[in-house]
């Protein structure tokens, strides 16, 4: 057995008590117990570090994985430069490593499957992993856990403490074993699946969760266009089509004017114009922190940025909570063509894979970049998430399965 093989494996085994130590971390931060570095930060600080460790092996991706963080590093550095203070780099340095843990994990996790260790583990992560977020977020209804917005005990998030991420994992997860099911043309388990991940986002309360999920769930059959239809599936598509998208659309209305959350919604609705409300204000945000870019940052600041510190330090400790605008009040223009370029790569090269006809999750990982890249630019908390990281990098590498190895994996 190979030391990259050996390495892999304990790091996917790491990876299994991810969202596990996220709710204890969640449980001692609602208790007030703050430790210097948060358990849940040095949890996945150990993860990273076995990722970095696995990349020693691949000297070009460790090369890569360490330029980038140089490149984000450099408005800080510059900041150091300015100020001559450095009490700000380690936060800096933590935000970069967040945003880039979907890298380290996409590089880590493509390996795996081009070295075809075997697809289960990683299924079996996605699973396990799902099975925890649910329940977790299911406590409310008895009586445990956190809800998401405390004014009238509205929404849940179990035990987690960032609320704001919940749903972006929901989506992430939900995604990955829903497309499983339709690709193995079970299509009864992902019509259920589907329903009971609604009820989860519902359960969440969170405009991004719910309809990222309806979102998904219906542009998966519609983008899967590899897969063979026979006469008998097409009724039941017609079924599903004319029959079940009504009445579920029907209940989803009636259960979500019939919740707590709607009451909640309806307020915002009368108070808020609508862009406002379908933003929740980050648009006001952003015209904020537009001016304060206009203003207050000099040539260089507006094209290498001005590090996350100093950014919010700018904005009155706030951000504006889109992760496209976030990348660019801190990281200026070279921020953002940095991440422009990732999500341009991830789009094109599953477009080339899908193409062959090869890759059967080519097409899926198209579409979840895109709708991941639009809940962004409207919610944020996708590619700053901790909590996400790692399951955004695995999403992204499902890309590169080829056919043969689904079929050495059934067979």
């Amino acid at each position: 057995m190979s030391k990259y093989m050996n390495i892999s494996s304990f790091v996917l085994v790491l990876m299994f008590m991810l969202l596990p130590i996220d709710m204890f971390n969640g449980f001692l931060l609602h208790n007030n117990i703050n430790l210097p570095l948060s358990l849940g930060q040095l949890y996945k600080f150990i993860i990273l570090l076995f990722l970095f460790t696995s990349l020693l092996l691949k000297p070009n991706k460790l090369i890569l994985s360490l330029g980038l963080v140089f490149l984000l590093l450099i408005p800080s550095l510059f900041q150091v430069f300015l100020q001559f203070r450095i009490d700000f780099l380690f936060n800096d340095i933590i935000k970069i490593i967040r945003y880039l843990t979907p890298v380290f994990a996409f590089l880590f996790f493509v390996d795996y499957i081009k070295k075809e260790f075997g697809l289960g583990m990683l299924f079996k992560l996605v699973k396990f992993s799902f099975i925890v977020f649910s329940l977790n977020i299911l406590l409310k209804y008895v009586g445990l856990g956190y809800p998401m917005y405390v004014h009238n005990n509205i929404g849940s998030k179990g035990f987690f403490y960032a609320g704001n991420e919940t749903s972006v994992v929901l989506i992430i997860l939900s995604a990955i074993i829903g497309y499983n099911f339709w690709l193995e043309r079970r299509f009864f388990r992902y019509f259920l699946f589907f329903i009971f991940t609604l009820f989860v986002g519902i359960t969440i309360s969170s405009k991004t969760g719910m309809l990222g999920v309806v979102l998904t769930f219906l542009f998966i059959p519609m983008k899967t266009s590899h897969i063979k239809f026979t006469f008998k599936k097409l009724n039941y598509i017609l079924l599903f089509s004319i029959v079940i998208i009504p009445a579920l659309v029907f209940t989803f209305i009636k259960v979500i004017v019939n919740s707590p959350i709607f009451l909640r919604f309806s307020f915002f609705w009368e108070k808020l114009d609508f862009v406002t409300f379908v933003f929740s204000h980050r648009n006001v945000f952003f015209d904020n922190a537009l001016k304060v870019f206009y203003n207050n940052y000099h040539f260089v600041e507006k094209i290498i940025g001005v590090g996350q510190t100093k950014y919010e330090l700018l904005n009155g400790g706030s951000i504006v909570e889109i992760d496209i605008a976030d990348i660019f009040f801190a990281y200026g223009f070279m921020g953002l063509l940095l991440f422009l370029t990732l999500m341009l790569f991830i789009i094109y090269q599953a477009k080339l894979f899908k193409r062959t006809g090869s890759y059967p999750y080519a097409s899926f990982v198209r579409l979840m970049a895109i709708v991941l890249l639009g809940i962004s630019t409207i919610a944020g908390h996708v590619y700053s998430s901790g909590m996400a990281a790692v399951f955004l990098g695995l999403l992204f590498s499902l890309m590169y399965i080829k056919e043969n190895q689904i079929e050495t994996e059934t067979t």
